[in-house]
């Protein structure tokens, strides 16, 4: 959530009981929006983040680290400048904005005592940390916003800071004052609009959210407009708003961050909110939004690795699948290969008919049976031989680019194969072992040493399109995985730590393991599973190797672990699915239907020569389930 006025007033008091009188040691920007400050209190450095970024502005002390540039901005410079050594006189808000003022008091060149101030103003994309003068003029601030930008109010050095326009709306003082006359707090013209906007549009400070909570407790439809409220349903209303108010002005709150049923965040506010699935309280308010940001902020930074990830697969994709276009059409050229023959051929068969200079030879094939009618297109520079050695050098090269065309075009499918699998691995990846396990599967893959053919050798053709270096592998993966390691800082995967593969216990209490990427499969189906368990894939597409732990001497395992696992081995296939159009459309993700052939592991056997995880299986069974993971 964006945060509010009234938790920005709430917050503002709480960061002055804890840091007042306390000294600002460091400072520090690691990004243009964020600024962390080092502040030494009695109880140790606290370090207090400032972010302006315009999808997540807030003030809150932190335990996080992040990464500084070596060569810090000049606003940092400046922030240094004026408030390392400095001491923290206040931490206000000015009557329930969105801005939290820090003022510190400092010496300059002359030891004169002077105050400053830090005002974070935390508005969404008007967003901007400001530092300010004795005199109220602005030093500098981290985003400048000029006459060009808003004509309404410059942030620029050397000007007078303003406040942003204030809004006529009732404080949560005036709007206690109202309740207790038996009075909803909502201005005059509000009263046509919906319940939730009314709110929004009468009280100071208070958030879109909050206004739907305190229409939800009332038993109210937010979307119904506020004239329309019978006498019970104001009544209600009424002594909602007015405990809410009187929360707020005693400061009497309990904070609290809110998230999914999957652990995905949702909101935080000092108050309690209704409708999430869980609910984790917080010593205070800083601690609150900490906490919520910092899960998002983990799937945020998750999904950007993923995305990088996924980059760098559908990259190589697209060059293997150009690739096996290019072989295709040398497939095409070469299957003339007999016909070029056939032309020479007949040219030297019925060189008596030519007499020198002839553009076309109109002659009957006699191949054909009945013989048939042809032209023949000469080169009218050369005699009857010179022309048919040309259709026999055609002849030739269409014969050698057919039969390497065929190889590539079958080293091609099985590139384009295991980059989809690489791909549905990235697209199930939901943590960071997943994307360690796909990158290093890059790396091995990219570095695997070529195998020599004695066959080959002596043969010019063989090597035709091979890496120079001696790798098997194709160009796409070997630039796949450079682009991956440049993108992951990736020093070599010596001391690497063998990842653990996914567990899951079903219903029945039987273990399930899933592969995180393809040569976790390959290990987990022929290493660690035993030849009487279970094995599950999704039929005819890339995906996961699901194993259902077996009992000694059972013929076959429980429905409902069946039904399970290979619900699991159907979700981790799920964007290649929808990719290929299975699922029908406007239905849900738990919806989509998928065919798991399954077996014992026995029945499964690896492909020779081919990419990990690449096995081929026999004696299965075949059931259609949903697309879910089984929930622990």
């Amino acid at each position: 959530m964006a945060l509010d006025g009234i938790t920005a007033q709430l917050l503002a008091g709480e960061l002055d009981e804890e840091l007042s009188g306390a000294r600002i040691d460091k400072v520090f920007e690691p990004d243009k929006y964020t600024v962390i400050l080092h502040i030494r209190t009695n109880s140790g450095i606290k370090k207090l983040l400032l972010s302006v970024n315009p999808s997540a502005p807030r003030i809150n002390i932190t335990d996080s680290t992040r990464e500084n540039p070596q060569t810090p901005p000049s606003f940092c410079m400046l922030l240094r400048k004026y408030l390392s050594g400095s001491r923290i006189v206040s931490i206000t808000n000015p009557g329930y904005e969105r801005i939290i003022e820090i003022e510190v008091t400092t010496t300059d060149e002359l030891h004169d005592t002077k105050n400053i101030k830090l005002t974070a103003e935390l508005m969404g994309r008007y967003s901007n940390l400001i530092l300010i003068n004795p005199n109220g003029r602005i030093l500098d601030s981290i985003v400048h916003v000029d006459y060009s930008v808003s004509r309404v109010r410059e942030v620029m050095p050397a000007r007078i800071y303003e406040y942003p326009p204030t809004q006529d709306k009732f404080t949560c003082e005036e709007a206690l004052s109202l309740t207790s006359e038996n009075m909803l707090p909502i201005e005059e013209q509000e009263l046509g609009r919906p319940m939730d906007k009314a709110l929004l549009n009468s009280i100071k400070g208070i958030s879109p959210n909050l206004c739907r909570q305190l229409c939800l407790r009332a038993d109210i439809d937010d979307r119904s407009p506020a004239k329309n409220l019978t006498d019970k349903e104001k009544q209600d209303l009424i002594k909602i708003v007015s405990e809410f108010a009187s929360k707020v002005v005693n400061r009497n709150y309990s904070p609290a961050s809110y998230y999914s049923e999957d652990d995905m965040a949702c909101e935080y506010s000092p108050f309690d909110l209704i409708g999430y699935a869980k609910r984790r309280d917080a010593a205070s308010i800083s601690e609150a939004i900490d906490m919520y940001y910092h899960e998002k902020d983990r799937y945020i930074d998750l999904d950007n690795k993923k995305q990088r990830l996924k980059t760098i697969i559908g990259n190589a994709l697209s060059h293997a699948t150009h690739k096996a276009e290019i072989h295709m059409e040398d497939k095409e050229e070469g299957s003339k290969a007999e016909y070029y023959k056939c032309c020479a051929d007949l040219i030297l068969g019925n060189q008596y008919m030519l007499k020198g200079k002839e553009e076309y030879l109109n002659c009957q094939n006699y191949y054909e049976d009945p013989p048939k009618d042809v032209t023949i297109k000469l080169d009218p520079s050369l005699n009857a031989s010179d022309n048919a050695q040309e259709y026999y050098k055609r002849f030739r090269k269409a014969k050698r680019k057919l039969t390497l065309a065929e190889e590539y075009l079958a080293d091609d499918k099985m590139a384009i194969d295991y980059l989809r699998t690489l791909k549905v691995a990235a697209e199930a990846a939901s943590c960071e072992d997943d994307i360690s396990a796909i990158l290093m599967e890059l790396n091995e893959a990219a570095s695997k040493p070529k195998t020599k053919h004695p066959q080959n050798q002596g043969n010019p053709n063989a090597n035709v399109g091979k890496a120079k270096s001696g790798k098997a592998s194709s160009r796409a993966l070997r630039e796949a995985a450079k682009k991956a390691r440049e993108k992951n800082n990736s020093k070599g995967n010596k001391n690497v730590k063998a990842l653990p593969y996914r567990q899951y216990t079903t219903s029945d209490g039987r273990l399930v393991y899933c592969g995180r990427n393809n040569i976790q499969n390959e290990e987990l189906t022929f290493k660690v599973a035993d030849k009487d368990d279970w094995w599950f894939h999704i039929k005819g597409m890339p995906g996961t190797h699901v194993i259902l732990k077996a009992h000694k001497g059972e013929e076959f395992p429980p429905d409902n672990s069946v039904i399970e696992a290979a619900q699991t081995a159907a979700f981790f296939s799920k964007s290649i699915m929808l990719e290929e159009h299975a699922a029908k459309e406007g239905s849900k993700a738990g919806d989509i239907k998928a065919e798991v052939d399954y077996c014992k592991v026995s029945h499964v056997k690896k492909i020779p020569g081919a990419k990990p995880g690449m096995v081929i299986y026999e004696g299965y069974y075949s059931i259609v389930v949903s697309a879910k993971e089984i929930k622990q």
